[in-house]
């Protein structure tokens, strides 16, 4: 059994999320991109400080993400003051930003960006498939699933933090399910923000969240 500790949705202006860094760490983050900081105020958010140090995954999807910040980067490199700098290293910076929060995260072993195609669409299903794989085998204590997005002007951050063993404070249950029925939610960019609502609304019974692999397939969450 995997279990759900953690729904976090996170929104900051351009002016607000250095101010959230700043709350989080106790300092500044200097010369940080902005999706190393939203990853920092959101994995922060979702794990005390004793639970750091466990050996921890992080799942991560993005539209607008890498695509913002390697625009952002060769404006610095080919139009600014920035040193040149090879090709290959400048198209990974942006899919590695996330895994930069391991100073701050001691136990990260690992962080998988997933590209998303467009803006209505979401991998939620995935990766809560291969967290849950991943918690029963026993390779990482908890997983982080997030989607990080950015514009010049506003960012957001949504998070389920998950983990191999129930918790004081666990919100839920989740398995991989071959029953999907009617109501089952559809994987999108909303769907942390339902799964609040549910938990909020003291539901009793069942959520599901539709696989985009197939109709026969679903996570299946169930209140603790």
């Amino acid at each position: 059994m995997t279990y759900l500790d953690t729904v976090i949705t996170q929104e900051f202006t351009a002016a607000e999320l250095p101010a959230a860094v700043r709350a989080a760490l106790g300092k500044p983050l200097r010369r940080a991109a902005t999706l190393t900081q939203l990853a920092v105020v959101g994995a922060l958010a979702c794990l005390p400080a004793e639970r750091r140090t466990l050996p921890t995954a992080l799942l991560w999807q993005t539209r607008s993400g890498p695509r913002t910040e390697t625009l952002a980067l060769l404006e610095e490199v080919c139009n600014g003051g920035a040193e040149p700098m090879p090709y290959d290293f400048l198209a990974t910076q942006p899919a590695i930003a996330a895994a930069q929060l391991k100073p701050f995260l001691p136990g990260l072993h690992s962080a998988t960006c997933l590209p998303l195609a467009d803006e209505s669409t979401a991998n939620w299903s995935l990766l809560l498939s291969l967290a849950d794989h991943w918690l029963q085998t026993g390779r990482y204590a908890q997983v982080l699933c997030a989607r990080l997005d950015h514009t010049d002007d506003q960012s957001s951050g949504q998070w389920l933090a998950l983990s191999a063993t129930p918790l004081e404070n666990s919100l839920a249950s989740l398995h991989l399910s071959e029953v999907t029925p009617v109501e089952a939610l559809a994987d999108d960019k909303d769907f942390p923000a339902r799964l609040g609502q549910w938990l909020a609304a003291g539901s009793i019974g069942h959520l599901y969240l539709q696989s985009a692999a197939g109709r026969k397939l679903a996570v299946e969450f169930a209140r603790i």
